[in-house]
């Protein structure tokens, strides 16, 4: 029968959390020396391995290949399997956002007082458990200060704000951190050769960064793709597929910009919208690849800030040339304005007002003439700082004192000599 991947490749150890490190570490030596707290609350971003490592420690406490709780669980007694098959009756799983209410929970309280069927410790794991009313918290909150010694609970939830401090207080809190699209794209990477599964490297990279550094989604994503029959798995397959917005699309966009062409990004705008790009999606990779084109601007060695692979980065190295810093603000200061309006079923004519409006007025003469806003040189050197945010106050003074000017002005000497030394960076990086 067949397995999707996220099912097939879910740990099964603690030992095989991916990108954990600091709670494996913790939970396998609270195994590994009987320390078992009453109450665990795991929070973090979806797909993280929350509720896969609370049905691993229930494994690891009630394994019966050992006559201790054990850090390394054999997956083959009737316990493990029980576990896995979420048909245990030592270990209730409870999905709390559709399961919230007092009367379940206290069900839940009056059957914590029995001993163990099969195994040593009845593990009470509640998923999503910020969805749970205020009286099923209250209900909960004696039992989980003083459970019987045989009780284990684990809650679960990606809004670890809606749960009360109360309970906070009385649980030993892990927080699971999102993966590093690095690590996901590796581990994807291993399982595509462990399946035979033909994926270009850069569309491996894609799959990871598609999914923001979720491991279940990245899987499941990379499940859909082997059924396109294709020889090799692609960038453009990953993109269409996961409506994610390619970058050499937002590289031409950004381009666009600069150069004042409004006609040219509403066509790839309309291409995008045509093809299932979803409004949100679109918004929030416009706004992340501006804050890219921020970064770049303001450190041409800065690419370990973003997620960009080395020839888009390179790409837009040169297409920042034609920004400055303020413009780049001001145009992500109009896209979050607009953040609310994504969902509005005219989302599409929001985005096309944007492109429109984020679009810079005051191109060609001013942006030959810049010094029309300068009244002092400090103002020119200003101005030159944003041009070249790697040299110093100092360093553009020393450049400014050395200026010949040209037919009698510095200003337009100036310029020249900051887009000689725009050159030449870009040459040396």
């Amino acid at each position: 029968m067949y397995q999707p991947l996220h099912l097939k490749y879910r740990p099964q150890t603690l030992s095989e959390v991916i990108g954990q490190e600091h709670i494996v570490r913790t939970l396998i030596n609270a195994i590994a020396l009987q320390k078992i707290a009453p109450a665990y609350l795991f929070s973090g971003p979806k797909g993280t391995g929350k509720t896969s490592t609370a049905r691993i420690i229930a494994k690891s406490l009630n394994c019966q290949s050992s006559n201790e709780p054990t850090t390394k669980p054999c997956g083959e007694c009737n316990s493990c399997k029980g576990i896995t098959a979420s048909s245990s009756v030592d270990v209730t799983e409870l999905d709390a956002a559709s399961n919230s209410g007092v009367e379940l929970i206290r069900e839940l309280i009056s059957t914590i007082q029995f001993a163990p069927v099969e195994g040593r410790f009845k593990t009470f794991i509640i998923d999503e458990c910020h969805a749970l009313s205020s009286q099923s918290w209250q209900a909960l909150l004696k039992t989980i200060e003083s459970p019987p010694r045989h009780v284990v609970f684990i809650f679960c939830t990606t809004e670890l704000h809606k749960v009360p401090e109360t309970i906070v207080s009385r649980c030993q809190k892990f927080d699971f951190k999102r993966v590093p699209v690095s690590l996901v794209a590796s581990y994807l990477k291993q399982i595509s050769h462990q399946e035979s599964i033909n994926i270009a490297p850069s569309a491996v990279t894609a799959v990871a960064k598609a999914n923001k550094g979720h491991l279940r989604d990245s899987l499941k994503l990379l499940d859909q793709l082997t059924l396109l029959g294709e020889e090799e798995i692609t960038s453009n397959w990953v993109w269409e597929l996961s409506g994610t917005i390619p970058e050499y699309d937002l590289l031409t966009v950004c381009e666009n910009i600069s150069k004042g062409e409004i006609t040219g990004n509403l066509g790839i705008l309309q291409d995008w919208i045509e093809s299932g790009k979803q409004p949100t999606a679109i918004h929030t990779s416009l706004v992340s690849f501006l804050k890219d084109l921020l970064v770049c601007k303001t450190n041409l060695n800065g690419r370990h800030l973003t997620q960009l692979e080395e020839d888009t980065w390179e790409e837009l190295v040169s297409i920042s040339q034609l920004w400055n810093i303020d413009q780049i603000r001001n145009a992500i200061a109009i896209l979050m304005a607009r953040q609310s309006l994504m969902r509005d079923e005219d989302a599409h004519l929001w985005l096309e007002a944007t492109l429109i409006e984020i679009v810079p007025t005051n191109k060609g003469s001013h942006q030959s003439q810049p010094w029309k806003d300068w009244k002092t040189a400090q103002d020119a050197i200003n101005w030159a700082k944003e041009q070249l945010p790697h040299l110093t106050q100092a360093q553009l003074q020393e450049h400014w004192q050395k200026l010949t000017p040209i037919n009698g002005k510095k200003a337009p000497a100036w310029v020249e000599a900051v887009q000689k030394l725009q050159q030449k960076q870009l040459q040396q990086a």
